[in-house]
C-alpha cells in the first residue's frame, strides 16, 4: 500500500470523524430539544384541553341546575296559586297544563293529595295510572318531607323510563307532580360533544346511566366506575386515550361525566406539531449539509497544508542532499584536477621534448608521439568531467543569469545520453540556432529539463525516441519533449502535476518530479503543458519568458530550485 492511499484512508477517516462530530452535536441536540419543546407543547394544549373540558362540564351543570330548578319554580308557583279543591279538577288541570307547557319540557302532570291518592292527571299515560296509591312510594315520602323532589331516572308504573319533578303546596296538603320531556332534558348535554368520539352523560352513584350516552353505551368501564368517587367542584384526568371532565351536581345524587378523545382534541395542536417538525427537519437538513460542505472544505485545506509542508519537507531533504553531493563532487574534483594538471604538464614536457629527439635513435618514436596525445585528449575529458562537477557543485544558490537554452539542453542530454544508448533510445536534436539568450536560473531550468528526459526514458522504456526541439518568439522560448512512448491517460493527465501522484513501482518514484517542474515554472515566470500527441506519445512544452539584463520579473515565490532529477 503506497503512501497515497495511506493518506487518502486518513482523510477519509478524519472527513468521517468531522461529520460524526458534527451529526452528534447537531441531530442529537437537536432532537432532544425538539422532543421537550413538542411534549411541552402538548402537555400544554392538553392543559387547555383540560381546562375547556372543566368549563364545558361546569356551564351543563349550571344549565341543568337551572332547567330543573325552573321546573320546581313552575310547580311551586302553581301549587302556591291553587288549594287542592281547584287542582283536583280535571277540567282546571287540562287548562293549567295546555297554558304552561307551551314549549313541551313536561310530558304529563299529575296531582296526588296527601294520603297518596291520585286526584287528576293530564298527560299521554292517564290509562297506566288511573286509581294508584302513592303513599308506599319512596318518592312521595321524600317530597312530603322536603317539600320537593327530583328523582333518578326509573321505569315506574309506565313501564318506561323518565324523571319525574314533584313538590307539596305551602300546608302540603297536596303534591303536582310533572314528568319531565327526556328529550329536552338530554338535548343539554348534546352540546358538551366535543369530536366524533365525544361522550357526555348523567349517572347517579351506582353507576346507573340517567341520560343516554351520545355514543349508544350502556354500562360504564371499569376505568369510569373508579371516577365515581365524591368530590368537590369538576374534575379533569387523562384516562388511556380519553379526557374525563367529572362534576356532582343535584346535591351529589348525580355525576355529569363529559368525555373526549384527546387525538381529535389536538387536531390544531398536531397540525402545528407537523409544521414545526417539517421547519425542524429542514433546518437539520441545511445544518447537515452545510456541516457536510464544512468538513470537506476544513479537510480539504489541511490535506492542501500537508502536502505543501510534505513537499517542503521534501526538498529541503532533497536541498541538503543535493548540498552533500555538491560539496563531495568540489572535493572530488579539486583531489583529481591536481593529478591531472601534473599529467597534463608532464605530457606537454614529454610532447616539447619528442621533436629534439632524432627519430632514428628512438625506437617506436611515432607511438610515443601518439600515446602523448592520447594522455592529453583523455586529460582532457577527465578536466571536463571534473568542470561539470564543479559547475554542479555550485548550483546551490538560485540567482538569476544570463542562460542560453540550448546549450543547457546539450549539457543535459549529455548526463541521460549513455543510459539513453543503453536502452537503444535515440534523442534527436532539433535546436533553433538562432534562439536568443534570456534571464532566469540556469541551473533550475535544467533540473526542470532533467526530470522531463528521466520521465520520457522511462516512458519509452525501449527502442524508441526522444525529440527535443526550440523555437522563440518576441516573448517566450519554447522547449519541446516529445517521445513515442504510450501516452499519457486522461485521468493520469488530471494529477500528473500533484504532490506525491506517480505511476511509477513503489519505491521507485516520490511523485514530486513533475509538481517541482511545476513549482520551479511558476517561480521562474514560465509555465509547463503536457499534451499527447495524435500518432502517440506525450509532448511536454516548456514556456521560458524572454527578459533581458535588468528587466523586472514577474516570478512566483515556489518550491526551493535544486540540482537533480526527482520521479
Amino acid at each position: 500500500m503506497g503512501p497515497t492511499n495511506t493518506k487518502e484512508k486518513y482523510y477519509r477517516r478524519l472527513r468521517r470523524g468531522l461529520f460524526s462530530a458534527f451529526f452528534i452535536f447537531i441531530l442529537v441536540p437537536t432532537t432532544f430539544v425538539s422532543w421537550v419543546t413538542i411534549h411541552n407543547l402538548r402537555q400544554c394544549a392538553i392543559q387547555r384541553i383540560e381546562m375547556f373540558g372543566i368549563r364545558m362540564a361546569e356551564e351543563r351543570s349550571d344549565a341543568i341546575r337551572q332547567y330543573l330548578d325552573q321546573q320546581i319554580l313552575l310547580l311551586s308557583t302553581l301549587s302556591g296559586m291553587y288549594p287542592v279543591k281547584v287542582m283536583g279538577n280535571q277540567d282546571h288541570l287540562d287548562r293549567l297544563f295546555k297554558a304552561v307547557n307551551e314549549r313541551g319540557h313536561v310530558v304529563d302532570l299529575q296531582v296526588i293529595d296527601a294520603k297518596g291518592t291520585q286526584l287528576s292527571y293530564v298527560g299521554p299515560h292517564r290509562a297506566a295510572v288511573e286509581g294508584k296509591n302513592y303513599h308506599d312510594a319512596e318518592w312521595f315520602n321524600d317530597v312530603l318531607i322536603a317539600g320537593k323532589h327530583v328523582s333518578d331516572v326509573f321505569l315506574g308504573y309506565r313501564n318506561i323510563p323518565h324523571l319525574v319533578v314533584a313538590v307539596t303546596d305551602p300546608l302540603k296538603t297536596y303534591v303536582i307532580r310533572a314528568t319531565i320531556n327526556s328529550e329536552k332534558f338530554n338535548a343539554l348535554l348534546h352540546q358538551a360533544q366535543m369530536g366524533h368520539s365525544g361522550d357526555a352523560f348523567i349517572v347517579n352513584p351506582s353507576g346507573e346511566f340517567q341520560t343516554p350516552s351520545l355514543q349508544g353505551e350502556t354500562e360504564l368501564s371499569s376505568a369510569e366506575r373508579e371516577l365515581l368517587v365524591h368530590h368537590e367542584g369538576t374534575a379533569a384526568q387523562v384516562m388511556g386515550s380519553y379526557l374525563y371532565a367529572t362534576r356532582w351536581i343535584k346535591e351529589g345524587q348525580w355525576l355529569l361525566m363529559i368525555k373526549f378523545k384527546v387525538s381529535e382534541s389536538l387536531g390544531s395542536f398536531n397540525e402545528r406539531r407537523n409544521n414545526s417538525l417539517m421547519i425542524i427537519a429542514a433546518a437539520t437538513i441545511i445544518f447537515m449539509f452545510s456541516a457536510v460542505l464544512l468538513c470537506r472544505y476544513m479537510v480539504g485545506k489541511l490535506e492542501r497544508s500537508d502536502r505543501r509542508r510534505a513537499n517542503m519537507d521534501q526538498q529541503m531533504i532533497q536541498v541538503e542532499k543535493m548540498a552533500s553531493i555538491g560539496r563531495l563532487a568540489a572535493g572530488i574534483a579539486h583531489e583529481i584536477n591536481n593529478p591531472l594538471q601534473m599529467i597534463t604538464n608532464q605530457a606537454g614536457w614529454i610532447e616539447e621534448l619528442l621533436p629534439d629527439e632524432d627519430p632514428a635513435l628512438v625506437k617506436n618514436f611515432d607511438e610515443y608521439r601518439d600515446s602523448v596525445s592520447k594522455i592529453k585528449f583523455h586529460v582532457s575529458r577527465a578536466g571536463t568531467i571534473t568542470h561539470r562537477l564543479l559547475g554542479f557543485s555550485r548550483r546551490m544558490t538560485t540567482e538569476k543569469e544570463c542562460i542560453r537554452v540550448n546549450e543547457i539542453l546539450e549539457e543535459t542530454i549529455s548526463f541521460v545520453e549513455n543510459e539513453a544508448l543503453s536502452h537503444k533510445i535515440s534523442i534527436e536534436r532539433e535546436l533553433d540556432e538562432n534562439l536568443p539568450t534570456t534571464m532566469s536560473d540556469g541551473p533550475q531550468v535544467q533540473q526542470v529539463f532533467l526530470n522531463i528526459l528521466n520521465n520520457g526514458l522511462d516512458a519509452v522504456d525501449h527502442d524508441g525516441k526522444i525529440v527535443v526541439s526550440t523555437r522563440a518568439d518576441d516573448a517566450s522560448i519554447y522547449i519541446e519533449f516529445s517521445d513515442t512512448g504510450p501516452g499519457i491517460s486522461p485521468e493520469v493527465m488530471k494529477q500528473i502535476f500533484d504532490p506525491f501522484f506517480t505511476t511509477k513501482e513503489p519505491g521507485k518514484g516520490t511523485g514530486l518530479g513533475m509538481s517541482i517542474c511545476y513549482d520551479i515554472m511558476k517561480k521562474l515566470g514560465g509555465k509547463i503543458d503536457v499534451n499527447n500527441k495524435k500518432t502517440g506519445g506525450a509532448i511536454f512544452t516548456i514556456t521560458l519568458p524572454l527578459r533581458k539584463m535588468g528587466e523586472p520579473g514577474q516570478e512566483e515565490e515556489g518550491t526551493f530550485g535544486y540540482e537533480g532529477a526527482i520521479s
